[in-house]
């Protein structure tokens, strides 16, 4: 095995052969009149958590302090809708690469350049590398990292990997996760100290999100029945989400049958399988698969309780909407369910993967109608409280604030230096 030094010049000299490059010349930042610049490389913009919260937090920012470029590396129509709801003030950037491309670095240093970007804020590890590199290669860029969470349970690198993605993280001038189960770990897998990262919440839009005045108003428009319990799920259909658990667990709840909907709303990424079997196992149910919708709003606002059975989540915008919804949750004890829900107060905690626990957790909710009203109310007013959108944005705003600082500082005594 290589030792870490090894590793550290691996990766310098990675950095080096990069530098054969035609950027010669740095810009003047704090000559520049304006706002100061935030680019956010991802590799689509769809409709999952990460991509609506960066849309949602570049649309609010003050066009006085930030202006932002949205780069997709990986674009196709699947952008296309979010891509829509972006500002005007944000600058959007397609480019349409299905393969790895040894060179992107080199051409996202030259956007750098010709955006005069303060602040790179790279999400996840993905594009981590190309990050640092181009960051070193312009030379006047603070480079972020967030981590939002894994696509798979249990992630782990071993040995080399993991040793050059710590490198790049710890090059990084500014780190944080989502939640502070999501910072322990990336912090474990990665091998380094917890306060590495900070933690900077996922927040949600309270005013937009907010129960609905007139329920059964709502299901008629959405074709849901009003004499029975809605019970929802929202999330793409994937392994991650569980949704296999949760059918599991529906069949062991019999008693509940004559009494409830399950409303699943989501992308389908399993070829309908899930369908096939909600079909031929749940016969006494009335299970309905709804598919992408483009706003899943009115369906929290249809609902009398939301179930969320992922085996790993970084923070959940689901959850956080169906709670500012004051929709009574049950959730999967894994990564940042377990820093929204407070246990018995602010909704229910299950070990995943257990069928068995999830299926009592949703009888016993759907026969208590004192406790979906306590645990909705309460639900909502944790959200108000801590996981509101405006606190999101201006939290984020202050770390682009404090990392921009230093490399504006620089510029000032660079151009005082050739002045003289």
């Amino acid at each position: 095995m290589r030792k870490f030094g090894q590793t550290r010049r691996l990766f310098a000299g990675h950095l080096t052969s990069s530098l054969q490059t035609d950027i010669t010349t740095r810009p003047v930042l704090v000559g520049r009149p304006g706002p100061m610049t935030i680019c956010h490389p991802v590799w689509r913009l769809g409709r999952g958590g990460l991509e609506r919260q960066l849309v949602q937090i570049v649309n609010r920012m003050s066009t006085d302090e930030y202006r932002h470029v949205v780069l997709v590396r990986g674009w196709d129509k699947s952008s296309e809708q979010l891509a829509s709801e972006l500002d005007d003030h944000v600058t959007l950037i397609k480019q349409a690469e299905p393969g790895r491309d040894r060179t992107w670095s080199r051409r996202l240093a030259c956007i750098l350049r010709e955006y005069e970007v303060n602040v790179l804020h790279v999400r996840g590890l993905s594009m981590l590398m190309d990050a640092v590199l181009a960051a070193e290669l312009y030379g006047d860029t603070a480079v972020a990292f967030s981590f939002h969470g894994f696509e798979s349970p249990g992630k782990h690198f071993d040995g080399i990997r993991r040793k050059i993605y710590r490198e790049a993280v710890l090059r990084c001038e500014s780190r944080w996760a989502v939640g502070r189960t999501a910072a322990q770990s990336i912090a474990e897998m990665l091998n380094v100290p917890r306060d590495v990262f900070g933690v900077l919440a996922n927040g949600v839009d309270t005013d937009d999100y907010e129960p609905a005045p007139d329920r059964s108003r709502v299901r008629r428009t959405l074709g849901l029945p009003d004499d029975r319990l809605v019970l929802l799920s929202v999330g793409n259909l994937k392994p991650v989400k569980g949704h296999e658990i949760l059918l599991q667990a529906m069949r062991q709840s019999n008693a509940i049958a004559d009494r409830v909907v399950l409303a699943v709303v989501g992308d389908d990424y399993l070829d309908g399988s899930l369908q096939a079997w909600a079909a031929e196992n749940l016969n006494d149910f009335d299970v309905r698969f709804f598919g992408r919708q483009t706003d899943a709003l009115s369906w929290y606002q249809a609902a009398d309780a939301f179930v969320l059975p992922s085996l790993w989540e970084g923070m959940s915008n689901a959850l956080l909407e169906a709670m500012s919804c004051g929709l009574p949750t049950i959730a999967t004890r894994v990564g940042g369910n377990q820093d929204v829900i407070q246990d018995e107060e602010t909704g229910l905690l299950v070990e995943p993967g257990h069928s068995e626990e999830l299926s009592a957790a949703i009888v016993r909710l759907i026969n208590d109608a004192d406790l979906r009203v306590e645990l909705g109310s309460a639900a909502r007013e944790r959200v108000l409280q801590h996981f509101s959108l405006n606190k999101t944005v201006e939290d984020c705003a202050a770390y682009y604030r404090r990392l921009a600082q230093p490399v504006l500082s620089e510029s000032v005594e660079t151009q005082t230096a050739g002045s003289v």
